[in-house]
């Protein structure tokens, strides 16, 4: 099969899925929805695509980005530090101002506008507000790694809601090489990362220790208690990754303590297929990444 007729009918698919998602939390009647997942999951893009669907049936959808309630950049550069990070560790939940969101939560149900604080990534300080209706045609997708962290979820507790995990949730093999559901998601991360959150190739490697040991403690033992679990691995990704790893790893010199790493992912996906990513369709998934 094409690259352009694989990665077409694997969008199609997953469209499908969570469209089958959709339709069961509207029968459930729910106004509140966790969408959670470990990083580079594709939470982005299929909260999108779950309030697409959900609208269909005369809702008034607001995402709400967990990301939207961090502290500003001055204290989490101070919270790292005291981790021994040179960077902000955005994954963490003590980056999060769970009395803010905790206040929000509440008063979607108490009033009928609700003010959600707006995140800027480029200064590193709430930009703002946004106010939001909160009457009862009004469903709330509260989006990111945090949803499904304890101390999150117990804020949604004495609410009834639907709880979606996404996921790469199967391995791609290609020849002799497994590429795993983890090692998917930091290919995905290394690649994301560079084109449009600025860090380079030796940040995000030297955090993802930190990230996988948040996930294992705060994300993987919670994943059985959501409702609804949707795989996100994409048949089709290894080849329209390719292009950029070789661009974003190859200049890695061997003085780097990630040489080796790198190298090592390079001859993995030496025999991949390359796919440009203009085959991917706007609403893909895959936009997220690149």
């Amino acid at each position: 099969m094409k690259v352009a007729e694989l990665i077409k009918r694997c969008d199609e698919d997953f469209e499908k899925r969570l469209y089958s998602i959709a339709d069961k939390i509207h029968i459930d009647g729910v106004r509140l929805i966790s969408l959670s997942g470990p990083t580079c999951s594709g939470k982005t893009t299929a909260a999108e695509m779950l309030a697409k669907r959900l609208e269909t049936y005369g809702k008034r959808v607001h995402i709400v980005s967990i990301d939207d309630f961090y502290y500003d950049r001055d204290y989490l550069h101070k919270l790292s530090k005291s981790k021994g990070l040179d960077g902000i560790d955005y994954d963490s939940v003590d980056t999060i101002d769970l009395c803010a969101l905790g206040t929000f939560v509440e008063e979607m149900y108490s009033e009928d506008e609700v003010r959600c604080p707006v995140f800027d990534f480029k200064t590193g300080m709430r930009a703002g507000e946004r106010r939001i209706s909160a009457g009862d045609n009004d469903l709330f997708i509260f989006e990111g790694i945090q949803a499904i962290y304890p101390e999150v979820t117990a804020l949604f507790s004495s609410h009834g809601y639907a709880s979606v995990y996404i996921a790469p949730l199967s391995s791609i093999y290609v020849g002799d090489e497994e590429f795993t559901p983890n090692e998917i998601r930091l290919l995905r991360r290394l690649v994301r990362d560079t084109n449009f959150r600025g860090a380079d190739v030796e940040f995000t490697l030297e955090l993802w220790e930190s990230v996988r040991q948040n996930e294992e403690r705060n994300i993987f033992p919670y994943a059985d208690g959501c409702i609804y679990k949707i795989n996100s691995t994409q048949e089709y990704e290894l080849s329209i990754l390719k292009p950029f790893l070789e661009n974003i790893l190859s200049p890695i010199r061997p003085q780097s303590k990630y040489y080796v790493h790198t190298r090592r992912i390079l001859k993995q996906i030496a025999t991949v297929e390359a796919a440009d990513a203009s085959l991917i369709g706007k609403n893909s998934l895959y936009r997220e990444f690149v």
